[in-house]
């Protein structure tokens, strides 16, 4: 029987849904200064295993590219995208970001800006667009109902609004009658797409009666087109081709899950847990799967998958970002068995102005709507590695710095071996783990925050600074340890003096869910964090 159909007995990566399997999963924190060394390793790196059925094990491959960006350290993205460079595609999962001006405080305080309308429990993730903060929210992930995209307007009279409600109130609950979480907001080209990670009651057979999933897309202002009449169906089909085309919701047929939607190469991609071609939703294997969106958004096209071969269970690719012309995907096995911690895609072929032109990557505009493009990617481009001790390591966030050259990657990724830790790498093979105080809780997001790069955790914000983290000669991963040290700028729930804090208070950027962490955002000069208890919205204040 499917694994999505009859999940008892698996070990699932989703932490919150027992408090057994979060001390079980989570009891152990990101690695102290003492120990770092022995929790990190260079990446094992290698594709997937072919149709030949040979084992998923990664082999050693040296797959280190060359051509890092060149430039002046510290400098902006239009600086750095004018040197000389070979890449096709920037770096990151978002349009660029404003990162403030002026210096990073050396101290302050998190202070509740406020509780949005259907805020739910958690926000899983925070995006500026167009003078507004967006919030994307969830209950429990792919456990129970509820999903909502919320607006922060800082100086407007009502500065919380819902920006789209997937709620469906009054609908019948079996089955799931709303949608699972909202796990991301991206800003792609001007617009917002959200995925919907886990559609009601299995989809609503819009285009597929054995599953479906669903992205939703803005339009250029940031609007979100409303659930239709009758019953809160999926509006209609967005436009993508049309400079202040419509919003709407985008169909990927065959998809149980959709976690995260990414730019690449000229097409617009969605991470899933899917049902492969020609297999029957329910039955057999379920790996996870890129599926590509038609030109004008309205369909979303399985592409390729992992692993290859099929497996008997459950797997999902998860968070997306781009490197270095690589696409890196997380991975959950259900199961928890597999070797490898994430798989990254590297095509070859085609030129920068293509890609960003859209052309000889199959995003041209002669089709019919809905119309599947040329692929884009292939089973041959996909590289399975092995970063952990264990494998099976479950992504919670990636973030590229490209304000210093070269650019960092960030991964931050939950293991056997490590509990929740962050690592960093300059070349995109070799990795170096960040150590932080012992007392700091677990790492929950990372991001630039006017001249400094700063990491939230569940006991505090803290900057980064070290050759690993803003050096020119990249990142010294020979020994699996960063160059970086961690300094203090705001304590969250410190108790008397300074000391740990009371036993019934917990931090409000707790890690309790393997898809939904505090995350951060920076948004008119303020650094901003969501909260995992409530769904509210935190500021820094200096």
């Amino acid at each position: 029987m499917h694994g999505e159909r009859q999940p008892s007995g698996l070990q699932r990566l989703q932490v919150a849904l027992r408090a057994a399997r979060l001390t079980a999963l989570l009891t152990l924190v990101a690695c102290s200064g003492t120990t770092v060394a022995a929790c990190a390793r260079s990446a094992v790196t290698g594709a997937p295993a072919g149709d030949s059925g040979s084992s998923l094990a990664p082999r050693e491959a040296g797959t280190t590219t060359d051509g890092a960006a060149s430039g002046d350290a510290g400098k902006p993205d239009a600086d750095a995208a004018s040197a000389a460079r070979t890449q096709l595609d920037d770096d990151g999962n978002d349009d660029p970001e404003n990162p403030g001006n002026g210096s990073a405080p050396t101290s302050g305080h998190f202070e509740k800006v406020g509780t949005p309308p259907l805020a739910l429990t958690r926000i899983c993730d925070l995006t500026p667009f167009g003078g507004a903060l967006y919030a994307a929210h969830a209950n429990q992930p792919l456990g129970t109902d509820g999903a909502t995209v919320t607006r922060y307007r800082k100086d407007a009279t009502k500065p919380f609004g819902v920006a789209f409600d997937w709620n469906r109130p009054g609908e019948p609950t079996k089955g799931g009658g709303a949608g699972q979480g909202f796990l991301r907001v991206h800003a792609i080209g001007g617009r917002l797409f959200v995925a919907d990670a886990d559609p009601p009651y299995n989809g609503l057979g819009l285009v597929e009666y054995g599953t479906e999933g669903y992205v939703f897309v803005s339009d250029r202002d940031g609007g979100f087109a409303p659930p239709r009449a009758p019953h809160f169906r999926p509006p209609a089909a967005p436009d993508l081709l049309s400079a202040d085309g419509r919003a709407g919701a985008g169909v990927l047929p065959r998809a149980y899950h959709v976690i995260d939607v990414v730019r690449f190469r000229g097409g617009l991609y969605a991470s899933t847990g899917s049902v492969p071609p020609k297999e029957r939703a329910w039955n057999g294997p379920s790996p996870g799967a890129l599926h590509r969106a038609s030109d004008d958004g309205s369909r979303w096209t399985y592409e390729v998958d992992y692993p290859r071969p099929w497996q008997d269970g459950v797997w999902r690719l998860t968070f997306m970002v781009r490197f270095r012309d690589r696409l890196y995907a997380g991975i959950q096995d259900y199961d928890g068995r597999d070797p490898n911690d994430y798989v990254y895609f590297a095509p070859s072929g085609g030129t920068r102005d293509e890609t960003r032109a859209g052309t000889g990557t199959g995003t041209g505009t002669s089709r019919e709507a809905g119309a599947a493009p040329a692929p884009i990617l292939s089973q041959g481009d996909a590289h399975a590695v092995r970063v952990t001790r264990t494998g099976a390591a479950g992504t919670l966030r990636w973030w590229v710095d490209t304000r210093v050259t070269p650019a960092r990657l960030y991964w931050l990724a939950w293991s056997r071996d490590t509990g929740v830790q962050l690592r960093v790498t300059s070349d995109g093979d070799r990795w170096a783990a960040i150590a932080l105080p012992d007392d700091a809780g677990r790492p929950t997001d990372v991001t630039r925050f006017r001249d400094s790069v700063v990491v939230l955790t569940e006991r505090g914000l803290y900057k980064l600074a070290g050759g690993a983290i803003d050096g020119a000669a990249g990142v010294d991963a020979d020994d699996g340890v960063a160059d970086a040290r961690a300094t203090s700028i705001a304590r969250v729930l410190d108790g008397p003096d300074g000391g740990p804090p009371p036993k019934d208070k917990k931090s409000p950027f707790e890690v309790s869910d393997f898809f939904c962490v505090a995350p951060l955002a920076v948004f008119e000069n303020e650094l901003y964090a969501g909260g995992q208890r409530g769904g509210t919205l935190y500021r820094l204040t200096e």
